[in-house]
């Protein structure tokens, strides 16, 4: 099959020209090595889910980790209860696990919990059971809002002192804000305006553009691979 230049969705090395996730987060992996929270936002369609995807996949093939993306978008219908918002997010979580791990990773069966705690016994469950150091993703972080929101942020707050035996050993938010931008409806503010919650992270990173010599590696690969974009004897140096 040939590969295409995909901007709908995201991306697979299989499918699509795309540069190595690790060039484009070029702190991300002294941050989780260093056992480390941390908070990514960037802009619609810029490769937030292709790059966490492909990094939880080199760090899981590592043999050091356990690492995944998990989406909370599902939590996103439900803001009005929040027991039933967390449960959406754990049956998402489960079957994306499924997915994307081999079976000796995946998590244990969720534990009961009351509403409101939820997402943190599962992490902590998950955590005392992982095979390596479990590092997780959380995206679309800031489809969230109210109490659902608010709650997600404090219980991993709550967990963040147990890592890395009880909780993740490295977790990343990530959405299109900054944790300050967070729509929530408290207060008669439609804003956080602070990064409590969720103020454990060590860093909040924005996804770099394509640089230059990004550019070029990627049109190179396409030229390796077939037609030209290019005329005859033109180098890609875009």
């Amino acid at each position: 099959m040939t590969r295409t230049f995909n901007t709908g969705g995201p991306c697979n090395p299989a499918d699509h020209y795309m540069l190595p996730s690790i060039e484009r987060l070029p702190m991300v992996q002294q941050l989780i090595d260093q056992k480390l929270y941390f908070v990514l936002h960037a802009p619609r369609q810029t490769g937030k889910t292709t790059a966490f995807v492909t990094l939880a996949e080199a760090l899981t093939n590592s043999g050091q980790y356990t690492a995944v993306l998990l989406s909370v978008e599902p939590g996103d219908g439900l803001r009005d209860d929040v027991g039933q918002a967390e449960a959406a997010i754990l049956r998402e979580w489960t079957e994306s696990a499924r997915e994307d791990l081999p079976q000796t990773m995946q998590p244990p069966a969720w534990s009961e919990a009351p509403a409101g705690a939820q997402i943190r016994t599962a992490l902590a469950d998950w955590s005392r059971s992982a095979q390596g150091r479990l590092v997780v993703f959380i995206d679309e972080i800031d489809s969230l809002q109210d109490q659902v929101l608010i709650g997600v942020l404090r219980q991993i707050r709550a967990g963040y002192r147990h890592r890395p035996n009880a909780f993740p050993w490295s977790l990343a938010l990530i959405g299109m804000r900054n944790v300050r931008d967070y729509k929530v409806a408290s207060g008669g503010s439609k804003r956080l305006h602070t990064s409590s919650p969720f103020n454990i992270k060590a860093e909040s990173l924005t996804l770099a553009n394509f640089r230059r010599r990004g550019r070029h590696a990627v049109c190179a690969t396409h030229h390796r691979d077939g037609p030209s974009l290019y005329p005859r004897g033109q180098s890609p140096g875009v």
